[in-house]
């Protein structure tokens, strides 16, 4: 199945779904996806990620994994819509959400297990 984005947003951003970073050149800011497989809109999932600029990652905490990020120069909506759109593509055909967390690990991460089943 496909995967269709319902949304991006962030709770550190006011408003969440189009607002700005108030640093413009050190920002590290936690993403929020809302997913859903093609025309399953009612059975979304949430993904996460942060968007970062080179000198907010100079100031990570060194010797430790960093959590899935999105390096970029400018805090750009369309940008970040763009390399999302162009990520999920590699998503698509699976059959679970465990399968699209497996094929997308390392760049987003689901928000919550409760869609896996153990």
């Amino acid at each position: 199945m496909n995967i269709e984005l319902l949304g991006i947003s962030s709770d550190q951003l006011e408003p969440s779904s189009s607002g700005y970073p108030s640093d413009w050149e050190e920002f590290d800011v936690l993403m929020e996806l809302d997913l859903s497989f093609e025309n399953h809109q009612t059975d979304s999932v949430f993904f996460e990620f942060y968007v970062a600029s080179p000198k907010a990652i100079e100031n990570r905490t060194i010797n430790s994994f960093m959590p899935p990020t999105l390096v970029l120069e400018e805090f750009d909506w369309n940008v970040i819509k763009r390399h999302i759109s162009k990520l999920l593509l590699y998503a698509n055909g699976s059959n679970s959400w465990a399968e699209v967390a497996t094929r997308l690990s390392g760049q987003i991460k689901p928000t919550s297990l409760s869609c896996f089943p153990f």
